[in-house]
């Protein structure tokens, strides 16, 4: 508690100084730990819960040594880490280096008569790269970002300008944030995006899930869904969450990602992979749409990165209220 220095000083008979009450100093230990903060480098920005990391975005080009330059990638998310500092997520994974994290590219697309794949970079066709962090955030209970990225084709240039915004909450149970991604259609042509498997959101997991990974791989990824489903079921369903998790060397851990019930075809449809420790939350697995010239495509999802077995009445509570 504070007291204003105008106070009469006898109240030096009741209380120790006229100043504000010493902060007891587990408190201010607690308070420390606690608190969110963005740690940024020339390379990457990383948001921080205390002494635990949360996440890390990548402002620079990656690509580890050995691989061709078409992999090179920016503007992704990894690692994705769990409260107990799991990681739960997997970048240029070993068989397919193409694919970061939590990351955002459409795949079977059409643009001035030509295709168009910004997922699968090994085609040679397009790439997806950070650009600009336009602003750092800091409220009452959440901090975050908001990045600019562009989605290019190599033969017209830029298509997609992509503002992409996270916000971390301020939890110690599971670590929650909110994504928001902006695509604008920068061209005077329209894009076509084509009725595919998948596209949009991709969502990598852990190399100890990643059969082709032979130094790593501990087990295969588990799915389950809002609806009950898990891997063997949930492809192209169209559930209100969905959870990938499994066996780390320190215990299990997993993320689940919630769709925003404004969101374009909401419930929006997933691809999960049959062997592949993967998913993506697309809305052409049935049906293709398109973003015209000046448009913008608004996409909002909440993440829950937890540790252990898919909390499903914890992720129920964190998802969307609005």
């Amino acid at each position: 508690m504070h007291f204003r220095r105008f106070l009469p000083c006898f109240l030096f008979l009741f209380f120790a100084s006229c100043g504000p009450a010493r902060e007891n100093k587990g408190e201010k230990e607690n308070r420390v730990k606690a608190e969110l903060r963005i740690e940024q480098t020339s390379d990457y920005l990383r948001i921080m819960r205390g002494n635990k990391p949360v996440l890390n975005y990548w402002l620079t080009p990656q690509l580890p040594e050995g691989l061709p330059q078409y992999y090179t990638r920016s503007g992704f998310i990894h690692p994705v880490y769990s409260s107990s500092g799991r990681i739960v997520t997997d970048d240029f994974p070993v068989g397919y280096a193409h694919q970061h994290g939590f990351f955002s590219a459409w795949t079977n697309t059409t643009f001035r008569n030509s295709f168009i794949d910004f997922w699968n970079t090994h085609k040679e066709l397009a790439t997806v790269a950070h650009v600009e962090m336009l602003e750092t955030q800091r409220q009452d209970g959440f901090v975050g970002f908001k990045a600019r990225l562009q989605q290019s084709s190599l033969k017209f240039g830029k298509i997609l300008r992509e503002d992409l915004t996270i916000r971390v909450h301020n939890r110690s149970d599971v670590f929650v944030w909110d994504v928001r991604s902006d695509q604008t259609n920068v061209t005077r042509d329209t894009l076509f995006l084509n009725k595919h498997l998948y596209g949009g959101l991709g969502i990598r997991g852990s190399k100890h899930w990643n059969a082709k990974d032979a130094t790593n791989y501990l087990s295969p990824a588990n799915f389950l869904t809002s609806d009950g489903l898990t891997r063997d079921s949930a492809n192209h369903t169209h559930p209100e969450w969905t959870a990938i998790y499994g066996d780390l060397p320190t215990g299990k851990a997993g993320m689940a990602v919630i769709p925003h019930p404004e969101n374009f075809r909401w419930p929006v449809a997933v691809r999960v992979h049959p062997d592949l420790p993967y998913f993506s939350v697309s809305p052409v697995t049935e049906e293709g749409f398109f973003i015209a010239p000046g448009e913008t495509y608004l996409t909002r999802y909440r993440v829950v990165v937890f540790d252990g077995e898919v909390p499903e009445g914890l992720i129920n509570s964190s998802g969307w209220k609005e």
